[in-house]
């Protein structure tokens, strides 16, 4: 066959235009496989009509290999090595704990308001607390009005202080009475100020000093010889027989 000058231009054209195509086709195969689109398996053997038992890839599309994940505006703030799970469980109890917080705060405050505000009815004699609180604790009543007298000059319910820091009808310091301090009144609370209270703490803190030996109670109440001194002649003129 001779081969005319325009029908080898011709196919020369057709060649690399093919060639063109094939290079085209070849690349977009490329991308879907590196995307994940299309998955390519070993070559296998056709048999039956190839009669020249020729290998051909098998090309499986798989459209879907990949899902659009939507993320909202505000991207999660996770801690460096923190799991999203243990971010949630951690804010979780973090907001747990501030309301607890809060609780506690707020109870706090109902409880001081309601003794800021407490209005004391103190009775016009204190000789039936004295001796209430007495029998109580095995204390003789007339040493508890003594102290009384000693401290505040037997006051009703007060917030006097002294410079050293003690407080109420018995001058009691602060630590002392959280440790030693009575509800004399039943009504629910161990007021330092109410005079009940403190009369009764004062009976139990005298026991828990060594009463009935009443120079070791009155010296763990105040270790001086002067203030014992004191109130040994306070109570001998109320009637105390020591």
């Amino acid at each position: 066959m001779v081969l005319l000058k325009k029908n080898l231009v011709s196919v020369v054209k057709s060649t690399l235009k093919f060639k063109k195509i094939a290079s085209i086709v070849a690349a977009i195969l490329l991308t879907a496989t590196l995307l994940g689109l299309i998955a390519i398996e070993s070559p296998q053997v056709v048999r039956g009509s190839d009669e020249n038992n020729k290998t051909k890839p098998n090309l499986i599309f798989k459209p879907e290999s990949h899902k659009a994940v939507v993320l909202g505006d505000k991207k999660p703030e996770i801690v460096p090595g923190e799991s999203l799970a243990q971010k949630e469980a951690r804010e979780k109890a973090e907001a747990e704990a501030k309301i607890k917080a809060q609780t506690l705060i707020a109870a706090k405050s109902r409880s001081v308001v309601s003794r800021e505000r407490r209005i004391y009815n103190d009775p016009t004699s204190f000789d039936g607390i004295y001796t209430a609180a007495g029998n109580a604790f095995g204390v003789d009543p007339m040493l508890l009005k003594a102290i009384h007298y000693v401290e505040t000059g037997c006051s009703g319910s007060t917030t006097r202080s002294s410079h050293m820091g003690a407080t109420g009808p018995m001058q009691f310091l602060p630590s002392t009475f959280a440790r030693h301090g009575v509800d004399g009144n039943g009504d629910g609370f161990k007021d330092i100020h109410n005079v009940e209270d403190a009369i009764f703490s004062a009976a139990n803190y005298l026991r828990a000093c060594g009463y009935p030996n009443i120079q070791r109670a009155l010296w763990g109440y105040n270790p001086s010889q002067s203030y014992y001194n004191k109130v040994i002649g306070v109570a001998r003129s109320f009637g105390m027989i020591i």
